[in-house]
């Protein structure tokens, strides 16, 4: 290399690059790094929101290079008979490809597992003879007329995954798993045993058996009221994560897509379905009058680069985050609530063009008071979550849904748990689903709380006390 001579990483991994201070000093070399792909790729604007580059000012983008590349591939500019090494039929790619797989898996599993491989089979011939009598599932006053066949799920990500597929597994039968990639999607087929993979939410919300199957909705929250009035169009039993939606109308679209529709819908409100949210409840309803509680939040900074600080995927952090809290307070005190008065705290600045901390007070119909502080800011070694409540004769303290304190006649008396609530909010709507319970959380007290949410945005923005 001549002296001050550049040098560029075309790699598309993380390549490792050493080089020779002495040598690198005295050429003054200038080192880049080629991002795969090209211009575009990691910016979620770009590869999910459709937002392109303007060609004058970016020639070569990510979609552009692929184009290019299919177009010398087509036209057959591009020569690749020098790494072709064999040619077989489509249909029998396989008999080529599965050698070279089962070596790959042997080498990593000879890395990095200690069980043997075991083939995951579907369990769904063996479940449906579980699910072969009709029963009659209520939701308040509807019925349905049979027990769901199968779930669908919309947006299996790290979250869907871990928090509650797990859980549904062995429980009901798993159709089809879409979600935004192909790859993305067969994985999750393969590793839970579902029947089919797609990237259309169409195809699974078309399918239908002999009676309607449920559908599980766990995508960015942008998506999820379209994709609810849609399942409810085909009659399905869904469940959603939170937020519901993220306006008003769309909340109004669903309530007129429910009044024509045989299915239901639960909200991923999952503390209500903890351990310690059971059990604190439990000694509540013993203490007669209105009660007051404060929930305190410590979520933490939010990364600029997390789909989250994008309102337009996520509607911020209160539609995002701070509804399971004021849902709380709907179930803790199991009264509609009337007022609200909110405000943010820490002024927007630095990196995020908005405040992310705020606090709520909260009126319910019974006299009882609800506060909520949600923060951005504090020392991380506080606790996340921690929940205080007074009543008649009693206190009880949840933190982190791990521990709860409960002070009663001058006694205090500490209980442990491990759970969120996640394992119990899916054993329950897998017991609707097959006909054994009753609907777990009605949709009339999810509307109550997203309306709650809404008003707690309408303070924030008007200054002032708002009716929910």
């Amino acid at each position: 290399m001549t002296r001050c001579g550049s040098w560029t990483d075309c790699g598309s991994g993380n390549t490792k690059v050493d080089l020779l201070w002495k040598h690198a000093y005295e050429k003054e070399v200038e080192v880049r790094y080629s991002r795969s792909y090209g211009p575009g790729r990691y910016d979620a604007s770009y590869e999910w929101g459709g937002a392109d580059y303007p060609i004058s000012y970016v020639r070569w983008t990510e979609q552009r290079n692929f184009d290019a590349c299919l177009h010398l591939m087509k036209t057959g500019a591009l020569k690749l008979a020098a790494i072709t090494t064999r040619r077989v039929p489509f249909g029998s790619r396989w008999k080529c490809i599965g050698p070279c797989l089962r070596r790959e898996l042997r080498m990593l599993e000879s890395c990095s597992s200690t069980e043997p491989r075991t083939r995951i089979k579907t369990r769904r011939p063996v479940l449906l003879r579980r699910f072969g009598r009709r029963r009659s599932i209520r939701v308040g006053n509807r019925k349905t007329r049979a027990a769901a066949t199968h779930l669908d799920v919309i947006g299996a990500g790290n979250f869907a995954r871990t928090m509650l597929l797990q859980h549904l597994q062995g429980k009901i039968p798993f159709g089809m798993v879409v979600n935004a990639t192909a790859l993305s999607a067969n994985h999750v087929k393969t590793k839970f045993g579902f029947d089919a993979a797609a990237t259309d939410p169409g195809e699974a919300l078309a399918s239908q058996q002999k009676a309607p199957g449920a559908v599980l909705i766990a995508t960015r929250h942008h998506l999820h009221a379209p994709l609810v009035k849609a399942a409810l169009a085909a009659g399905r039993q869904v469940f959603v994560e939170k937020p519901l939606c993220l306006t008003r109308r769309e909340l109004a679209e669903i309530d007129q897509a429910m009044q024509n529709s045989k299915g239901s819908v639960v909200v991923g409100f999952n503390r209500r379905f903890a351990p310690a949210s059971v059990e604190l409840k439990k000694h509540l309803a013993m203490a007669p009058g209105p009660k007051a509680a404060s929930f305190r939040v410590m979520a933490g900074k939010l990364d600029p680069s997390h789909w989250y600080a994008n309102y337009a995927e996520s509607g911020g952090r209160v539609l995002g985050e701070a509804c399971h809290f004021l849902d709380y307070f709907c179930f803790l005190f199991a009264a509609a609530p009337v007022r609200v008065l909110a405000q943010t705290t820490w002024p927007a600045g630095g990196r995020l063009p908005f405040p992310d901390s705020v606090t709520a007070q909260v009126e319910f119909a019974d006299g009882s008071s609800g506060q909520l502080i949600y923060s951005a800011e504090g020392d991380p070694g506080y606790p996340k979550e921690k929940l205080t409540v007074f009543g008649a004769g009693v206190v009880g303290e949840i933190t982190n849904f791990q521990e709860l304190a409960l002070h009663r006649g001058r006694k205090q008396k500490t209980s442990s748990y491990s759970s969120k609530g996640h394992a119990e909010e899916m054993a329950a709507w897998a017991a609707f689903l097959r006909g054994e319970s009753e609907h777990p959380l009605p949709y009339a007290e999810s509307r109550v709380s997203m309306l709650l949410t809404f008003a707690v945005l309408d303070s924030i923005q008007q200054a002032r006390a708002v009716e929910v």
